[in-house]
């Protein structure tokens, strides 16, 4: 309850306290006093403290239970007074409680009692719990608990604390007129250092008492605290326990954000990742240029002194050392309390360059125009990675092989060996753009870190698209990176790597959510002389017959190759034996083994593992505690055997591993396997592990068992066998469009210096279930994929049913060339047979494509929007057909914004082309995405392999074109013994035309970066059609001007284009002619395409 009174009120209340003598006189009145009257026209300040020194000098006291009883009572009028009177002239004090938060000496003055007494009937007064400002008093006055921290009152805030207990943090929830609450405020850059430190202290103090809805609040402008507590100008010289109060706070709030599903953007899209990342953006370069500054400035006042001898420097003085002449940077960067507090006298921070003190004559300046005295060079030093503390012989240490220096005998010369022409000149100062930033990173390392763990947390407990864009988000480039990686269906570590390589164009993220790796062939590397020889003949051997597999230490080298740093969760199929040596897996994770051989080197960096699913059965804890020494829940697979179990759990077992990884260990999974024992002795065996493993870290691991009785080696992973039947009767059906359009692209690959052409590529979005990129046609390199995944149950490069690898292999077969975005949408069996897609997630696929500026949108699939009571329609029993779901409730937001998507997608020129159902029953206006666009999208039927309407397709006078769709023969791998798969449906169709639009697109475009190489050459006469053709084929009245010139007074059904008639004949005129020629040939064809278009 507020209490806001005017000064009729307070007579009014005076009159209600009148003595009881009095109350037998209706008509009596109360009039003020001249004291009262006197008092009541002084300042709020002046009232409030008037009254603290009154009961300080126990002129009054507060109660009848304080004080003497001689002592007269404080006067309610007074009490009311300053309860109740707001003075918003100044907003840091229009109450008593401010006015009492910044009297820090006044109020320190008082004892506790007299302390909590106050404020505890002010709190009362302004609203009991003070859980809400009010809206009338917000924007008006500043958070009093502010004001306090701003004058250094500590005990206004303990009191106020003692005062409200439980409900203090109710207080810290309370927005001002800038929706902001007192943790966005702590958090908030201040120019004040002393100030900034105050907040700081307080943070790890506040952080048990806020409530997670009060960090999940956003303020006016859209940010919560954490977005503010991301600003690494507020993060320099921090402690430990500041982070980790930070931390915590973030984990408590997000949990609400995440269940709540609240907005984590604020109005300029960013999240708190991306706020942060902005201003230490901009903080670096403001740093930099400062030092520079500074750098140039120091230089010129010494040179100016003639205090500089270029006679000793590594490089005389030329013309282009004059620092004079260069550019000079920016003089006013901003103030020293801006970022740092120069009172510190940190020489880190007043400059990167440390100018000695030097005496006159012998100052010298380097190449690199940075003054010094000659330094003597210590010994390097190189960081080990963390190691167990395991007893063993010969650990890690330096490559015997490499002659040692002893510490003692290292070059103590000034100089260091660098030639002259490798040193930097003094011009180069001016052209850097930034300063060595050892210093800097160093003072920020407290930032970094807390921009990794928000980012890990990010990609551990969001989708993977949601943790892009949480972390990506208005950074297009970044949208592409890899979150995680799954190598299911690969056979080999060839093949594994080789699809990373592939998956490298939209490139990785340092850390990744999960890395899941099959079972993968095995290379025995017994020789046939040692097999076949008898016993007498070999001997003892020198060498293990039967080496255990090292095949992954080349995936995980080119993990570390793309530059992944951390795994989240590590998932690694090696049961069937041979199993991984130890070694190998060592190797693949630290980059070396725990046992160096003589003459080894030092290896690769570590990638860091959290959670640990290697299934090698009864691995060595040793090894894992020397592969991922931050390890945070393991999994382990136990064959049976009690003297692993014994092992896992004695003091150098799992109690070690915990003490290596520095507590870090919480978890511990058994997946136990009988061996040859009964059920019951298993279960005692795990029971007395589990208690071991409990007391000997002191309850900090958790044990979890899972029991395998059928054995270890059931349910392992499995490959899915995509073959299928093939018919000799389908064989011989072969698509002369398809055949013609192979024959093109091999004749344009003929082409010269088409690999080094600059032409871009067209930028091709296929939204679909995925595809196995392993199984991606790949035409010698030709192809570039990259992806996003906007279901949560798998990454884009994986596919549910592996219809868009068909999809995928389809495009690519017409166009290698292009730019393949594959857009993996939430999709799922659907009751009829079919396949539902979610229309929420092609509604996110959609805009994730016009954020890419795609050129073309292939989506070959179909969602009814026929609604009737809540409930949809299947759309079929073909498998390409999809209904939106089959929950007896849809959401009709999600229909909204896909239809949406399509209208904006259309506004930005992005071509599209969807399927026509499969579904005879179906019309094309019932279902989206065709729906949305009618006249815009093209729509694709299927047709049989001599170009016939395929008569499963529906509403034929909606259908803009016909392609082949029925028995459609996938391109022959000359690799793959396989036999060739075929397929059907207008989604094979769609594909087919999106490729063919693409590869319009792209003749054009080289055909142009071609003539404009030519330029100032003699030029084709045809050279003026060829100009600016690529972009006209982006809109799509062009795009259908051009399909429309593909034909043939032959062939008389013109939505069936024969491609034969204009291909087939330029392709073998290709072939024959000489390399100039060939793009001539091709210069007439996109000159015939284009016509009539202008």
């Amino acid at each position: 309850m507020e209490f806001d009174f005017t000064d009729d009120e307070f007579d009014e209340l005076d009159v209600l306290q009148v003595q009881s003598h009095t109350v037998d006189n209706s008509k009596a009145t109360y009039e003020e006093s001249d004291v009262e009257k006197e008092w009541k026209s002084m300042e709020l300040d002046l009232q409030c403290l008037d009254v603290l020194d009154t009961l300080i000098d126990k002129k009054r006291r507060w109660d009848n239970t304080e004080g003497d009883e001689e002592t007269p009572l404080l006067e309610d009028y007074k009490k009311k007074t300053i309860a109740s009177r707001r003075d918003y002239r100044d907003r840091v004090a229009p109450t008593a409680l401010h006015i009492l938060a910044k009297s820090k000496r006044d109020f320190s003055r008082a004892p506790k009692n007299l302390q909590t007494n106050l404020v505890g009937y002010l709190l009362e007064c302004r609203g009991g719990t003070c859980d809400e400002l009010g809206p009338q008093h917000r924007g008006k006055e500043d958070l009093f608990l502010l004001v306090a921290i701003n004058y250094n009152n500590d005990d206004f805030i303990d009191c106020v604390k003692r005062c409200l207990g439980d409900k203090f943090s109710d207080l810290l929830h309370v927005q001002d007129g800038e929706g902001k609450n007192l943790l966005h405020h702590l958090f908030t850059w201040d120019s004040t250092k002393a100030i900034r430190d105050k907040k700081a202290l307080l943070i790890p103090r506040l952080s048990s008492k806020v409530k997670p809805q009060t960090i999940a609040t956003a303020d006016n402008i859209g940010n919560t605290p954490i977005h503010y507590a991301m600003d690494c100008r507020i993060c320099l010289d921090r402690s430990d326990e500041y982070f980790k109060a930070v931390k915590t706070m973030f984990e408590a709030g997000d949990v609400v954000i995440n269940k709540e599903q609240r907005p984590l953007f604020n109005d300029r899209g960013e999240s708190p990742v991306m706020f942060g990342r902005k201003i230490h953006q901009k903080f670096q370069r403001d740093y930099s240029a400062r030092k520079l500054a500074k750098k140039e400035a120091q230089i010129t006042v010494l040179r100016s002194k003639g205090l500089l001898d270029f006679d000793n420097a590594a490089a005389p003085p030329g013309p282009d050392v004059t620092i004079g002449n260069r550019p000079k940077q920016p003089m006013g960067p901003p103030p020293a309390d801006m970022y740092i507090n120069p009172a510190s006298r940190d020489p880190g921070m007043v400059g990167i360059v440390k100018v000695p003190s030097l005496s006159v004559g012998r100052a010298t300046v380097t190449s690199d125009g940075i003054v010094k005295e000659p330094m003597m060079k210590g010994p390097k030093v190189e960081t080990a990675s963390i190691q167990p503390s395991i007893s063993r012989s010969n650990t890690a240490g330096q490559p015997s092989g490499r002659p040692q220096t002893p510490t003692g005998l290292q070059s103590s010369t000034p100089t260091d060996g660098r030639s002259r022409a490798n040193m930097k000149r003094p011009r180069d100062i001016g052209t850097e753009n930034t300063v060595n930033m050892s210093t800097f990173e160093a003072k920020l390392r407290g930032w970094s870190g807390l921009d990794e763990f928000i980012t890990t947390h990010y990609i551990r407990t969001r989708s993977d698209m949601e943790a892009r864009d949480l972390i990506f988000r208005g950074n297009i480039s970044d949208l592409d990176k890899n979150l995680c990686f799954d190598a299911k269906g690969q056979k080999d570590a060839k093949s594994i790597v080789h699809l990373l390589s592939r998956m490298s164009a939209g490139g990785f993220n340092d850390t990744l959510a999960y890395v899941h790796l099959p079972t993968v062939n095995h290379n025995s590397t017994n020789t046939p002389s040692g097999r076949h020889a008898s016993a007498a003949q070999r001997g003892p051997p020198t060498e293990n017959p039967s080496p255990g597999r090292t095949e992954l230490v080349k995936v995980f080298d080119k993990l570390h190759e793309l530059k992944v740093k951390k795994i989240l969760r590590l998932h690694v199929e090696d049961r069937h034996p041979p199993s991984h040596t130890d070694a190998s897996i060592e190797i693949a994770l630290q980059g070396r083994e725990s046992f160096l051989k003589e003459g080894g080197t030092g290896g690769r960096e570590p990638i860091a593992i959290e959670t640990w699913d290697w299934r090698k059965p009864d691995l060595s804890t040793e090894v894992i505690a020397f592969a991922a020494p931050t390890v945070e829940n393991v999994h382990l697979y136990w064959s049976g055997n009690q003297a692993v179990l014994r092992a896992w759990d004695c003091d150098e077992g799992i109690p070690r591993l915990y003490v290596t990884t520095e507590r870090r260990l919480k978890r511990v999974t058994v997946h136990a396997a009988p061996g040859l024992e009964t059920r019951d002795r298993m279960l005692a065996m795990l029971n007395r592990f589990k208690q071991e493993v409990q007391r000997k870290t002191g309850g900090g691991v958790t044990v979890k068992t899972v029991i395998r009785m059928e054995g270890l080696m059931a349910n392992m992973d499995t490959v899915e066998d995509a073959s299928g039947p093939v018919s000799d009767e389908a064989a011989e059906k072969q698509h002369v469009w398809v055949d013609t359009m192979d024959v093109f692209r091999r004749a344009l690959s003929s082409l010269p210096d088409l690999k080094g052409s600059k032409a871009p590529r067209v930028k091709l979005a296929l939204i679909d279930d995925g595809i196995n990129l392993g199984k991606l046609d790949d035409y010698n390199g030709s192809v570039t994929s990259s992806g996003v995944s906007y279901f949560p149950g798998g990454p884009w490069h994986c596919s549910s049913t592996g219809h868009g690898t068909i999809l995928a292999n389809m495009i690519v077969r017409v166009n290698p060339w292009v730019e393949l975005h594959v857009v993996r949408v939430q999709d799922g069996p659907s009751r009829n047979g079919g396949r539902n897609i979610f229309a929420g997630s092609a509604a996110k696929a959609v805009r994730y494509a016009i954020d890419k500026k795609v050129d073309i949108i292939s989506m070959s699939w179909t969602i009814k929007n026929a609604i009737t009571g809540g409930h949809t329609s299947p759309m079929g029993n073909d498998s390409r057909n999809c209904s939106f779901s089959d929950r007896p409730f849809m959401d009709q937001r999600d229909i909204q914004a896909l239809g949406d998507a399509i209208d904006d997608a259309a506004k930005a020129g992005i071509l599209m082309f969807c399927s026509a159902s499969d579904d005879i029953q179906a019309g094309a206006m019932d279902t989206l995405p065709y729906q949305k666009q009618p006249g815009y999208i093209f729509r694709i039927g299927a047709a049989t392999y001599l170009g016939q309407r395929d008569g499963h397709t529906e509403d034929v006078k909606r259908i803009d074109y016909f392609f082949p769709g029925n028995q459609v023969a996938e391109a022959k791998n000359p690799r793959s013994s396989e036999p060739v798969k075929y397929h059907d449906g207008s989604s094979v169709g769609t594909a087919l035309a999106a490729g063919l639009a693409s590869l319009l697109i792209y003749c054009a475009r080289i055909t142009e970066h071609r003539l404009a190489e030519k330029k100032g050459q003699e030029g084709s006469r045809m050279a003026g059609t060829c100009l600016g053709l690529a972009d006209a084929l982006r809109l799509q009245k062009n795009m259908k001007q051009a399909l429309d010139n593909i034909k043939s007074s032959q062939w008389t059904d013109a939505k069936y284009l024969p491609v034969w008639a204009i291909f087939k004949p330029k392709a073998d005129d290709m072939e024959k002619a000489k390399d100039e020629d060939k793009w001539v040939i091709l210069e007439r064809l996109v000159v015939q395409l284009g016509v009539g278009i202008n």
